[in-house]
């Protein structure tokens, strides 16, 4: 990667971190906003991609996406699954009214794949500040950034050998490895200066790192079938939310029921 594009990227970690990192401390009214705006951002770029692979998901029923930060904003997260089923409904009669009904199933299942996909997995970002508070919060979301930052340094200075050449060309097997031993390692010193226990906190890290990596191939599948190169434009650097959040997306959700499981 071209050292101007780096410069990019690192220009827009320096302005975007601060302010997730503030809305994640803060909680309330400030995090509600900022995950709406992810979800809305990335509902767009997800009927995007969609759309460039010949799917037809619903415009209408993709707005849902942000139904389900609001539940989880009012403490209403147990109706979750009485949205999902009606999201589910709403996608299935959008496609059988539409021009296209006779791509119904596909288009159908596109839609809700994108509401869970980018409005329930964000919204996991309010459910962990609620339960688990905002430290936990940060440290989950810092194990994600040690182990992206890690496995692309790592990669650019030694990968050698592919580990998913099919989707992924760029991503190297020493690249994964090195953001696995950073998130476990990172895990290991959050355990020691927060007082956690040390076991549980590398099953975590381990954990998360792996559905940070998961996150990440995911998205470039969707890429890949759409044939594009970034899901948007809004970062510079990264591309677009989904680009940037890919590995969060998967990542947080495991953290908060890891958490909640082995601690």
């Amino acid at each position: 990667m071209p050292d101007r594009v780096l410069a990019r990227r690192v220009a827009t970690a320096v302005v975007g971190a601060p302010v997730l990192i503030a809305a994640i401390w803060f909680g309330g009214w400030a995090l509600l906003a900022v995950v709406l705006l992810l979800s809305a951002v990335g509902a767009v770029e997800y009927h995007r991609l969609a759309a460039s692979a010949g799917y037809r998901a619903s415009a209408v029923v993709l707005a849902g996406t942000l139904l389900f930060p609001l539940l989880a904003a009012a403490g209403r997260w147990t109706d979750a699954g009485a949205l999902a089923a009606g999201l589910v409904l709403a996608a299935a009669a959008a496609s059988l009214v539409s021009p296209h009904r006779v791509a119904a199933p596909k288009n159908s299942a596109a839609t809700t794949l994108g509401v869970f996909y980018v409005g329930a997995l964000f919204a996991h970002l309010i459910l962990m500040r609620g339960a688990l508070g905002p430290a936990v919060t940060l440290a989950v979301v810092g194990l994600i950034w040690a182990n992206d930052t890690a496995a692309y340094f790592a990669g650019r200075a030694w990968g050698r050998r592919k580990l998913a050449p099919a989707i992924s060309p760029g991503k190297s097997v020493e690249g994964f490895l090195a953001g696995i031993a950073a998130a476990v390692v990172a895990a290991a010193a959050l355990a020691f200066l927060m007082d956690w226990p040390l076991g549980s906190l590398a099953g975590i890290g381990l954990g998360v790192a792996l559905a940070a990596v998961a996150g990440d191939l995911w998205e470039s599948v969707l890429k890949r079938r759409a044939g594009v190169k970034d899901s948007g434009a809004l970062l510079p650097g990264h591309g677009g939310v989904l680009d940037r959040f890919d590995a969060v997306l998967f990542g947080v959700p495991a953290g908060y029921y890891l958490w909640r499981w082995l601690l």
